[in-house]
């Protein structure tokens, strides 16, 4: 398919019941999320924007989006993450509107404030597709925040072997290495679908104690922070 993998799909709908489990399969997102939205915060003001944030899983960072007093639309392909994710946020009192459907399929009409896609990137076919969906629906002036993972030796080992089947870190079968992206290839991207990237940062993990940091170091996670122009 070009634009989605349904197996992807399903392996995310397998484990859709574990997302609020801080030690169950997505454990490190748990300990990553702090660190996602400290990196937002350190570029923008959240409070009354509109955010779209693209493949939202059960909802952890919506969450803290919301609480920090944006407009968040949370959308996701995996029926069982979105209805875990609207369970959880309306027990936390918490006005997030969540769609089970794609990027591809979202509706156009509607302008976003910030974009977030969060380790979404490198689970798509045809990043520039969605690049280019992304572009139709934000303002001149609209910021996007990516985090996916570089493609090299280093990160195949790290992220995926390691990662994956040594360390069980993440479920097998999480990702796949040819759809790892590089930060020149998406900074192209961006580039193409009127996106100026300000800002790549890379993301540090410590096995030790399995924390996260903002560092100089994207040889393997990294962030892009893009403001559109016209």
């Amino acid at each position: 398919m070009i634009h989605k993998d349904q197996n992807q799909e399903s392996h995310f709908d397998e484990y859709a019941y574990d997302w609020w489990n801080k030690s169950g399969h997505y454990k490190l997102l748990h300990k990553l999320n702090p660190i996602r939205l400290k990196y937002i915060l350190s570029k923008c003001n959240l409070n009354g924007k509109d955010i779209l944030d693209i493949g939202c899983g059960g909802g952890l960072l919506s969450e803290e989006l919301s609480k920090n007093g944006a407009n968040v639309t949370g959308i996701d392909s995996s029926k069982k993450s979105i209805s875990i994710a609207t369970q959880h946020a309306k027990e936390k009192n918490l006005a997030i509107e969540y769609k089970n459907k794609s990027i591809f399929d979202l509706e156009e009409g509607k302008c976003y404030d910030y974009v977030i896609c969060f380790e979404m990137i490198e689970h798509i076919n045809n990043p520039d597709i969605l690049i280019n969906k992304i572009n139709k629906i934000t303002n001149n002036q609209s910021r996007i925040f990516l985090s996916t993972i570089n493609r090299n030796l280093k990160s195949f080992i790290l992220a995926k072997i390691m990662a994956e089947y040594i360390l069980n870190y993440v479920p097998k079968g999480t990702h796949q290495y040819e759809k790892f992206i590089t930060p020149y290839e998406l900074t192209s991207l961006l580039e193409r679908h009127n996106f100026k990237v300000e800002n790549i940062d890379g993301l540090s993990f410590n096995p030790l104690d399995e924390s996260f940091s903002i560092s100089s170091n994207t040889h393997i996670n990294y962030f892009i922070n893009a403001k559109k122009h016209t």
